[in-house]
């Protein structure tokens, strides 16, 4: 389902924002300097100084990222314009080497920690950014290009509100704004701005796209809802058919595999991410794969993604592949990722050895898990040992392990909220913290 919808101007935008959020709110504005972000500031900043609310307080935060000249003088040209309204401005600079290749991935990894330091430092409720209407239409039509699958989730486009490091909340209150409309909008108030000239630059398969679809679009095309209800219900579906051991072993419930095939294809991807350590979803040939090896309802086994499925009468059972599990030196006091599933904080005086292919596990499972599942879950579980003394287990108190969820825990989209936090109780996780507005 997907409906349309006029634009909301940046005022009113603004307005509806400032009216939802829970307070008190402290709001940091990450403004680059460009029309979107700019306009952004100032609208909120109107905004609070028209009501005179006293129990919402904006800053703002810009990020040089040191790769072009006069980035620098952008970013001070940014603190003075904050200076002007009484704004409370930081400037943080992404320094060190740049990658040669993935440069654009790359620079929004740093822009977001550093915006999130920032973040954390001011003890900021929420963090807006400046993405627009012409932004969720360029990123629907760039996944609709790699994809013409029609249960392609890229087509939601961008979540309205994203959960960073699961501690900040993104949120983007111009999603529902056209860019022309904002810089109308700066135009009225005679606030100029700066133009980034890689918008312009064909390189970028962002801008490549803009260029394509140049004509102004009045109407908004929102299809976030298919992946929301979509994601509702494999939730749903989680709590009834599933079940966790040693936050490494899932199993389903066989009447589960007769639901609805999306809502099973959706919670299965998920779980698989989680068990396998992947950051993104399983890639949808692969899913394809899975779901026709289910399908047929006979017993046996698939891989996928890291993630082994295997079917027996009673359950499926859904668990890491034994292949290529690391060892991992944990020196004393500190704390390290292993196998992007686990966080492990060593609070013992000793260097701790995790896990190794040769490692294995006594493991404490019901004995209706097949003594097969059983066996490989021995060689997936973290093993510790004290190292240069090999066989010699920590003792009880020297080690934190923290399951991971790593689909959600750098990035999590407010369609998969719901989602991911019945997968977090599920493995002993504590939930996401709930979105401010």
């Amino acid at each position: 389902m997907s409906f349309s919808v006029e634009p909301i101007a940046p005022l009113e935008a603004a307005r509806l924002f400032i009216d939802k959020i829970s307070k008190p709110a402290r709001i940091l504005v990450a403004v680059s300097g460009g029309s979107d972000s700019t306009g952004l500031l100032i609208a909120l900043h109107r905004v609070l100084t028209d009501t005179g609310s006293r129990d919402i307080s904006l800053q703002a935060v810009t990020i040089d990222h040191a790769l072009r000249g006069g980035s620098a003088d952008e970013a001070r040209g940014v603190a003075e314009l904050c200076a002007r309204h009484g704004i409370v401005h930081h400037i943080r600079r992404w320094d060190g080497d740049k990658p040669a290749t993935g440069i654009s991935a790359a620079a929004r990894l740093a822009r977001y920690a550093l915006i999130g330091e920032v973040a954390a430092e001011i003890g900021a409720d929420v963090i807006a950014i400046g993405h627009t209407h012409g932004d969720q239409r360029e990123t629907i039509a760039m996944r609709s290009a790699r994809s013409q699958r029609h249960d392609n989730l890229g087509l939601a486009g961008m979540a309205d509100a994203v959960l960073y490091a699961g501690r900040h909340w993104i949120v983007r209150p111009f999603l529902v704004s056209t860019r022309q409309d904002i810089r109308d909008f700066l135009r009225e108030k005679g606030q100029s701005w700066f133009d980034d000239p890689t918008n312009n630059d064909a390189k970028y398969e962002r801008v490549r796209v803009r260029i394509r679809h140049s004509e102004p679009q009045r109407t908004l095309i929102d299809q976030s809802i298919n992946r929301s209800m979509l994601s509702a219900a494999a939730a749903h579906w989680i709590e009834k058919q599933a079940e966790s051991h040693l936050d490494c072993l899932i199993k389903i419930k066989p009447a589960g595999l007769q639901s609805d095939t999306a809502i099973v294809r959706y919670a299965l991807s998920a779980l698989a991410s989680v068990i396998g350590g992947r950051r993104f979803a399983m890639a949808a040939d692969s899913m394809d794969r899975v779901m026709a090896f289910l399908s047929k309802g006979e017993p046996g086994r698939i891989t996928a993604s890291r993630a082994v499925f295997e079917l027996r009468k009673d359950a499926l059972y859904l668990m890491r592949e034994t292949r290529d599990i690391p060892s991992l030196a944990v020196a004393a006091g500190a704390t390290a990722l292993w196998d992007e599933r686990f966080e492990i904080t060593n609070r013992s005086t000793r260097t701790l050895l995790i896990g190794g292919k040769h490692a294995r596990m006594a493991v404490d499972l019901p004995a209706s898990i097949p003594k097969s599942v059983a066996k490989r879950v021995m060689q997936i579980t973290p093993t510790i040992e004290v190292e240069g003394n090999e066989g010699s287990a920590a003792e009880a108190g020297e080690v934190d392990i923290r399951p991971l969820l790593v689909p959600y825990d750098l990035f999590l989209p407010r369609f998969d909220l719901e989602l991911a936090n019945v997968i977090a109780r599920l493995i002993g996780r504590s939930a996401y913290p709930q979105p401010p507005v």
